[in-house]
């Protein structure tokens, strides 16, 4: 999921750089630095960015499916609006994965809906 949203975005011409396991600890390091020096790179990473990884500046953090537990919701969260700065999360679930808002229940999340996807492009879609 990682390196597709990474590519999806690349495709749209944002200045995105992705992190995960399968791409090697020296390039993890060398984008993770670049991140931190940057002010407009995107960055994409699976949980291998997790504890002990410190991303200053975070003012938007995007989960895309069920995080573990609510302690890895929360710590993936915790990239954004530190030291007193401002910060916002989004966390994107299937249906089948709404579950998990239980146990986040009393945190403040605003659920929203997606709205519906037009008729005539997913015809478009089915034809190819």
């Amino acid at each position: 999921v990682t390196r597709l949203v990474a590519d999806l975005l690349g495709q749209l011409s944002m200045n995105v750089r992705e992190i995960h396991s399968r791409k090697p600890q020296g390039y993890r390091t060398r984008v993770s630095d670049e991140f931190r020096k940057s002010k407009g790179i995107i960055l994409v990473t699976s949980d291998v960015s997790a504890r002990g990884v410190d991303y200053p500046d975070v003012s938007l953090v995007i989960q895309m499916g069920l995080p573990s537990d609510r302690e890895q919701y929360i710590h993936r969260l915790g990239r954004t609006g530190r030291k007193g700065k401002e910060g916002e999360g989004v966390l994107l679930l299937a249906p089948w994965e709404e579950y998990f808002l239980s146990s986040v229940k009393d945190l403040p999340i605003n659920k929203t809906s997606l709205p519906p996807i037009d008729p005539e492009a997913v015809k478009k879609v089915q034809k190819g």
